[in-house]
């Protein structure tokens, strides 16, 4: 009996309101699944000092982050899974097309330092298997 009135007070706290005038069918519908690889090319520029693999999800025209998931010590290929507990603003819908940003750095911070790997790929909200490749360095 115990165990029942942890679950569903569990599930009751849990669950994240739908902002008024969203169907309930667009809102589940907001993440996107997908794997991080590193270019072959660019392995050997990995030390240990790159920790933190960062993604953030945003639109393609507007840099503010709309999601954004933090993990620290990744490893390669990496599976992601960012959806609505990752947004930034419960308001704000992730919706369309989005531009997916990978960021494997010495720090958790969303800002690219030099010496971070970065890689990039647009994919739809909603879609599974998207094949993200961190493929440059900053300079």
């Amino acid at each position: 009996m115990l165990f029942w009135l942890f679950f569903v007070l569990t599930l009751f706290l849990s669950c994240q309101p739908v902002p008024e005038g969203v169907p309930l069918e667009k809102y589940k519908r907001q993440f996107v699944h997908g794997r991080v690889f590193i270019k072959e090319d660019i392995k050997h520029k990995i030390t240990k000092e790159h920790r933190f693999l960062v993604l953030l999800v945003s639109k393609p025209d507007n840099p503010n982050p709309l999601a954004v998931l933090k993990v620290k010590n990744p490893q390669f290929p990496y599976d992601f899974k960012i959806h609505g507990k990752h947004k930034v603003e419960h308001e704000r819908l992730m919706e369309g097309v989005v531009l997916i940003t990978a960021k494997l750095g010495k720090s958790d911070s969303l800002q690219e330092e030099k010496g971070d790997l970065i890689g990039s790929i647009t994919a739809h909200v909603g879609s599974r298997g998207v094949n993200l490749i961190i493929d440059k360095q900053v300079e």
